[in-house]
């Protein structure tokens, strides 16, 4: 920001305008050079890029054509792109206002469907429960459900519109059970052998809403754990061309300063449980019921995550130790094998994948801005 000393007068306004256009335009272009050390392919990567100046700006690859970007916050520029193995691409970041693109990403709070907050993407979609839904069906649960998609299109204002979601007519359904588990990636705090959890979330909030990332928070009101009371703020974070959400849960915890959280995956009759603790990873392979073949879910921990593989009542757990007030992040989703995964080994292989590429992050020099 410029400032002047001076009263604004007609002069002085166009200096102003003058010193601005000229602060703009001497900005340095940001050269950025990205490589993948992994000696295999990576789609659908998603490049984040720390501005010195704010945004917006206009993402070009080497070619020097427009790159669909979004900004989070004024000074970090996201954007996408695949990479072969051992592969190293080039892009310039400069000042400007990108073009207007289609996202592939939405998320919003559903008042009409009894407080649900709903997101997807171009692979997957999700819902998780509010609290009108604790009077209108009662005991509903912290449980992430799952919405199975065979089209790459947005699709949550169109099913919530119709009401018809639970069969598959060409674009998915709604075939997965929640109920009292964990369902896909829900949390809990484990004490004294047992899983204690929360109600559904109290409040909600976007961050972000494409095109590449839908960002949101919810907020869930304490809950008694084994002696002592336990809240927690969850952030998710959904990029296109994933099956996964970024997640971050911090926990305030009342009556101790550390607990050990649990990310769980519920397990219906009939599943098959795949899982790698050693690696921080474990998926869940089951009948969607009928016609409406497998479900897949997953939770996957950061590298050097230091967690503990726990089976109790119908849920998979992910057992990792927290601090009050300290953010744990890992990552949720879901597949289906009608839209990418034909069998439980593909879907075992991309966990174990997502793992692989956790280790080793795409390597991002910056030279210029």
């Amino acid at each position: 920001m410029i400032r002047f000393a001076a009263p604004t007068t007609k002069n002085n306004m166009n200096k102003r305008i003058v010193l601005a256009l000229f602060a703009a335009t001497s900005m340095q272009a940001a050269q950025v050079e990205v490589a993948n050390d992994l000696d295999a392919a990576r789609a659908s990567e998603t490049i984040e890029v720390k501005l010195k100046q704010p945004g917006p700006v206009v993402v070009r690859d080497a070619a020097g054509t427009e790159v669909v970007s979004q900004m989070i916050g004024d000074n970090v520029v996201i954007f996408q792109a695949s990479f072969g193995p051992k592969a190293t691409k080039q892009f310039t970041v400069t000042p400007g206002t990108p073009t207007p693109a289609e996202a592939k990403v939405f998320g919003r709070f559903v008042p009409e469907r009894a407080d649900d907050f709903a997101w997807e993407n171009d692979r997957i979609a999700f819902r998780i429960y509010g609290p009108k839904l604790m009077k209108v069906e009662p005991p509903s649960g912290s449980g992430v459900d799952v919405w199975s998609k065979r089209t790459q299109q947005l699709i949550v204002n169109k099913w919530y519109k119709s009401g018809k979601y639970h069969s598959d007519a060409g674009e998915g359904c709604d075939c997965y059970k929640v109920g009292q588990g964990r369902g896909c990636g829900g949390t809990g705090i484990w004490n004294d052998g047992k899983l204690h959890v929360s109600r559904n979330f109290k409040t909600w909030q976007v961050l972000a809403n494409g095109p590449i990332r839908v960002v949101f928070e919810l907020t869930y009101e304490p809950w008694e754990a084994g002696g002592v009371n336990v809240s927690e703020v969850k952030r998710f974070s959904l990029d296109a061309g994933t099956h996964l959400n970024r997640m971050r849960s911090t926990f305030t915890i009342q009556g101790a300063d550390r607990a050990t959280a649990a990310v769980g995956l519920t397990e219906h009759k009939g599943s098959k449980l795949l899982a790698a603790p050693e690696h921080g990873w474990m998926g869940v392979w089951e009948s969607a019921g009928g016609t409406n073949g497998f479900h897949a879910t997953g939770v996957v921990f950061p590298p050097a995550s230091k967690v503990e593989l726990k089976e109790a009542n119908a849920d998979a757990l992910l057992l990792t130790p927290v601090k009050s007030g300290e953010p744990v992040e890992y990552y949720i989703g879901a597949g289906w094998s009608k839209s990418g995964f034909a069998d439980s080994a593909a879907w075992q292989a991309y966990l174990a994948e997502f793992a692989a590429r956790l280790k080793a992050p795409l390597r991002v020099t910056v030279k210029g801005d």
